[in-house]
């Protein structure tokens, strides 16, 4: 009886956050260690590493991110349960406890992640090959997920 064949997935997350982690992961995309990537398109180098993802053909996913950087979207231009005074994410953890606390307007997630998914197309011009979350926060205290529909 002929086992099923198994094939294992090494995704390197943070792809755009620099340069020096982007040639990293290139570079371990190349030796066979890493089979895709996700892009953060927040990132100090999200444009060059949408480059060097499609010169080298690397399988990439959208990294949604609600608590590192700046929002790409609506909430970068003013107030928002999604940033701080200075206009940054509130980091992991303030983001956690702002959603325990009530104070995250979901439908301003839903905004910021909707305006990440466009920013990637527009990069690199087709949909993700798979969404997964920044410091994890693609999942809600109390079992709640995040989801597109």
């Amino acid at each position: 009886m002929a086992r099923p064949r198994v094939r294992l997935v090494v995704t390197a997350d943070d792809f755009g956050y620099c340069p020096r982690r982007d040639e990293g992961i290139v570079e371990a995309f190349l030796a066979g260690a890493v089979t895709s990537v996700s892009l953060l398109v927040n990132g100090a180098a999200t444009e060059s590493a949408a480059e060097l993802a499609r010169r080298h053909s690397i399988p990439t996913g959208l990294h949604a991110n609600l608590s590192e950087g700046r929002p790409v979207g609506p909430a970068r231009r003013g107030a928002s349960s999604l940033i701080g005074p200075e206009g940054f994410f509130l980091g992991k953890m303030g983001f956690r406890e702002a959603l325990a606390a009530g104070d995250v307007a979901l439908p301003q997630v839903r905004e910021e992640l909707e305006a990440q998914l466009s920013c990637f197309r527009e990069l690199l011009g087709r949909a993700p090959t798979h969404v997964d979350g920044h410091q994890h926060v693609h999942v809600l205290p109390g079992g709640q997920t995040l989801s597109w529909a």
